[in-house]
């Protein structure tokens, strides 16, 4: 039987309950086994307490206030009647964190396009970090936490994990699971804007493909731009004598790199196709030029055509870079150092002198990630 308590419940007393030295738990008089601990720091959880056979199980609801009392005291209801059925092993193994998340994996989520997106960035970002929780016991602090940390290396991503993870307790509200999502009321880590956006995979495939409705010089340039991402100057200034159509490769010399520093870019398919195709009329050795004399100019011009055939609005051209990283770590799986040597950052993962000797490192990857990006680029979702 369930044990009893000559204390009644009610919102006022749980409120005036003060912490002690060591822990301490009370139960309530209206409701057999159903009871509140009160740690020396001053948590209060719910737990509901039964004996079958001179055996005892205890178990966390909540904590309060996040759940009101209520709340917890019908969600006590429903545990004890399945203890006393015995049922509740079935059902307290739900209400861990871990087995909660692979039941929304399997049952809400994997027949939706972004599933993999979602599963990864859940699995980097917040199972090492709530994997010991019980499900009830996920504070809105705690997601804080988890937000903070990606936040401060990139807003944008923070953003997004935030959203997935809102969507996963919202899930466990409409499945009975929690009373209250600790998700709610959490602000974005920093409202986005082009300068830290990053294109959806629908969005790129969509900007991609309208490139094809814009004719030389910008149509291909949008093309290589987006398969090699590079930075716009160094596509826009290329030139013949920089590009080995056999060895499938792009060496862009240091004077017309950004930061002074040579750097070898794979060609995958669909840039050799368009290099190909544009060798066949090509009469200076400029790629992209309008005049003969000078790399192709009036991108502004260009970018609102492409915005305007796609309908994909806010953005800009430097995000494609922004989306390939984000694409290549989160969604692709590759090691940050790797895409920080293809973009040809020299103050990312790789750092000063080491940067100048790791200058050949990771050629093999680097063609693999951008072989990979492209055919995500051209893929529909």
């Amino acid at each position: 039987m369930p044990v009893r308590s000559t204390v009644r419940f009610t919102d006022a007393y749980i409120k005036s309950l003060k912490p002690a030295t060591t822990r301490y738990d009370l139960y309530d008089a209206n409701l057999a086994g159903f009871g509140i601990r009160i740690s020396p720091s001053g948590t209060k959880s719910w737990i509901a307490l039964s004996r079958n056979m001179e055996r005892k199980t205890r178990i966390t609801l909540g904590r309060y206030p996040q759940m009101p009392l209520a709340s917890a005291r019908q969600r006590a209801m429903n545990a004890l009647l399945e203890m006393a059925d015995g049922e509740f092993k079935r059902t307290n193994s739900f209400q861990n964190f871990e087995h909660a998340l692979e039941d929304w994996y399997k049952k809400d989520q994997s027949k939706n396009k972004s599933f993999l997106q979602v599963k990864k960035a859940m699995e980097l970002h917040v199972r090492p970090h709530l994997k010991d929780f019980k499900l009830s016991n996920v504070e809105k602090r705690d997601i804080i936490k988890i937000i903070d940390r990606i936040a401060i290396r990139t807003p944008t991503q923070a953003n997004r994990v935030q959203a997935f993870i809102t969507r996963f307790f919202n899930w466990c509200v409409s499945r009975d699971l929690l009373a209250i999502s600790p998700a709610n009321g959490i602000t974005k880590a920093k409202t986005e804007t082009s300068r830290d956006r990053v294109l959806t995979k629908d969005e790129l495939t969509t900007v991609y493909n309208a490139t094809f409705k814009m004719p030389y010089p910008f149509g291909p340039l949008f093309r290589i731009l987006t398969c090699t991402a590079q930075r716009l100057n160094e596509v826009a200034g290329c030139k013949w004598s920089e590009i080995d159509l056999v060895a499938q490769k792009w060496d862009l010399p240091r004077d017309r790199s950004k930061n002074k520093a040579s750097h070898v870019i794979h060609l995958s398919r669909p840039v050799l196709e368009e290099l190909n195709q544009l060798m066949c009329s090509a009469q200076n050795e400029l790629i992209f030029t309008t005049t003969g004399r000078s790399p192709v100019s009036g991108f502004s011009k260009a970018k609102k055509q492409l915005d305007t055939i796609s309908g994909v609005t806010d953005w800009r051209l430097h995000d494609l870079r922004r989306t390939f990283a984000t694409v290549a770590t989160e969604t692709l799986g590759y090691e940050p150092v790797v895409v920080d040597r293809t973009l040809n950052h020299l103050n990312g993962s790789v750092k000063g002198i080491a940067a100048v000797y790791q200058k050949g490192q990771y050629l093999d990857k680097r063609k693999a990630v951008l072989d990979a990006w492209a055919n995500y680029v051209q893929c529909p979702s």
